[in-house]
C-alpha cells in the first residue's frame, strides 16, 4: 500500500514495521522510507499527518488503547484514521477458527468506534467486507469532540449480548450444511487465480508492484494525496 500511494498520488508517505528484515526489504529494495518499531514504541515518528492507516493490526496488540492515543496524536486537526480488524461477529469462517490464537482482542462496529471515540477521535463512515469478515471504520480527529462518558459507554450498549447470540447461532452443522463454506472456497481459489495471472510476466516484488501501478493507473485519474503513515 506505501508503494501505490507514493507511485500513483505522489504522496509524501511513510511506513511503521515492526519486523527488522521486512522494514530493511522495503527501504533497500522497494527506496520505501520504513521505520522499524511498534506504534506504542515509536517516538521517533513525528505528527502532522493527514492520513494513517492500521490495517489488521489492532487485534494483535497488547494495549490499543495506548495505541489508539497515540495515532490520535500523530495526526493533525481534522486528519483521518482508518482502521480494519477482523469482525467478531463474522460468520463466513467455521466456528472453529472464529477466534484466532494471535488475536489478543477482538472487535465489532460497536466497540472499535467505541474506542475512537474515547481517544477523541469520531467515526465518520465504517463498512462491513462483503463476505462479513472484515469491519473497517474511518475516523476523523476532532478537537471539539466532547462526549460525556456515559454518552460513549451508550454506544456499546446490549453489544455483549448481540455477540453472544450470534456465536451461538454459528455452530459447526449450520456452517458446513450452508453455502457458506463454498463460497468462501470459490472466492479463494479466485482470488488465488487472478493473482498469479496478474504477476505471471513480472520477475521480482519491485517489477510486480510496478504492473500494479500501471494497472490501477489505466481505471483513471488520481488526485493528489494528503502526508501519510
Amino acid at each position: 500500500m506505501l508503494y501505490l500511494l507514493t507511485h500513483l498520488g505522489g504522496a509524501r508517505a511513510e511506513g511503521l514495521e515492526p519486523n527488522r528484515g521486512y522494514a530493511r526489504h522495503a527501504r533497500e529494495h522497494l527506496a520505501l522510507p520504513v521505520h522499524e518499531g511498534f506504534v506504542e514504541r515509536s517516538a521517533q515518528i513525528g505528527g502532522d499527518y493527514d492520513l494513517i492507516t492500521i490495517h489488521h493490526v489492532l487485534e494483535h496488540l497488547a494495549d490499543p488503547r495506548t495505541a489508539m492515543r497515540i495515532l490520535h496524536g500523530w495526526l493533525r486537526p481534522g486528519g483521518h484514521l482508518v482502521v480494519e480488524v477482523p469482525n467478531v461477529e463474522a460468520t463466513c469462517q467455521a466456528p472453529a477458527h472464529t477466534f484466532h490464537r494471535a488475536h489478543l482482542f477482538t472487535w465489532g462496529l460497536p466497540t472499535l468506534e467505541r474506542l475512537g471515540l474515547e481517544m477523541g477521535l469520531a467515526p465518520v463512515a465504517s463498512r462491513v467486507s462483503g463476505d462479513g469478515g472484515n469491519i473497517e471504520v474511518i475516523f476523523v480527529r476532532d478537537d471539539r469532540l466532547s462526549l460525556p462518558a456515559s454518552v460513549i459507554r451508550a454506544h456499546t450498549e446490549g453489544y455483549a449480548q448481540r455477540v453472544a447470540a450470534v456465536l451461538r447461532s454459528h455452530t459447526p452443522m449450520r456452517h458446513y450444511l450452508s453455502v457458506r463454506p463454498v463460497r468462501r472456497l470459490a472466492a479463494r481459489l479466485t482470488r488465488q487465480l487472478s493473482e498469479r495471472v496478474a504477476v505471471r510476466h513480472p520477475a521480482g516484488p519491485r517489477a510486480i508492484l510496478d504492473t500494479l501501478v500501471a494497472q490501477a493507473r489505466a481505471t483513471g485519474p488520481f488526485p493528489n494525496w494528503p502526508r501519510g503513515v
